[in-house]
């Protein structure tokens, strides 16, 4: 039913996939600042490491989402990608 958000014509979007990656990462990043700020939890170097890698996420994701032409969108995702390999090393 929620895969249902991500259809267009019976098709999944890429784009709306991919705007709603970026919202996720976005997401992310906000709530790991809560709990530095907030609640006053350090993040390890680990954690720090993540958080560039999901910005970098973040910012592919919505280019790649941003038109809808094929090589475009296609591009930044492999770009996106690569950037959330970084984060798992």
């Amino acid at each position: 039913m929620l895969l249902n958000l991500f259809k267009v014509d019976g098709r999944l979007a890429p784009r709306r996939v991919l705007a709603a990656i970026s919202l996720a990462s976005v997401a992310m990043l906000v709530f790991g600042l809560y709990l530095q700020h907030y609640l006053d939890l350090n993040p390890c170097p680990m954690c720090i490491v993540q958080r560039y890698a999901l910005i970098l996420v973040a910012v592919f994701a919505a280019l790649a989402s941003a038109r809808g032409a094929k090589g475009w969108w296609m591009g930044w995702t492999v770009l996106a990608v690569v950037a959330s390999g970084f984060g798992a090393f």
